[in-house]
């Protein structure tokens, strides 16, 4: 490209040097981009699984509490007595609760840390970088 042809924040934009540094905050906000979309993924998924705990725990309540019920533990379903089907349920769903709050801290310290990166990362690069997600 004629360097005629440039203009003046153009010129600019290619005279800043990109460090080791530089390269590795950019890497570092592409990786928490990256691990952002899991987490979110991750999270839907628990908080459907925790909906459908809820749901059946709602449907129990309507059970005989003298019928056996039907519960899966890994790939086999045993029948148990009502009351001991609900315990477990309310124990899924306060592990599933756990791990959704898990989720959105590590969400919520993603996001801090790619706020700091891209303060960083503008600051020198200005216009020269899209860190825009």
């Amino acid at each position: 490209m004629d360097k005629h042809l440039l203009s003046h924040e153009d010129e600019a934009a290619t005279e800043i040097q990109v460090t080791r540094a530089d390269q590795d905050a950019i890497n570092r906000f592409s990786t928490l981009h990256q691990k952002q979309g899991l987490l979110q993924e991750e999270l839907e998924a628990k908080r459907q699984e925790k909906e459908y705990l809820t749901d059946v725990s709602s449907e129990l309540e309507l059970a005989d509490e003298e019928e056996l019920v039907p519960y899966k533990i890994g790939d086999s379903f045993f029948h148990l007595p009502l009351e001991e089907v609900q315990e477990l349920l309310e124990k899924s769903t306060a592990r599933i609760e756990e791990e959704i709050e898990e989720i959105e801290n590590k969400l919520e310290k993603h996001r801090e840390t790619m706020e700091e990166l891209k303060v960083e990362l503008y600051a020198k690069f200005g216009k020269a970088i899209n860190l825009d997600v």
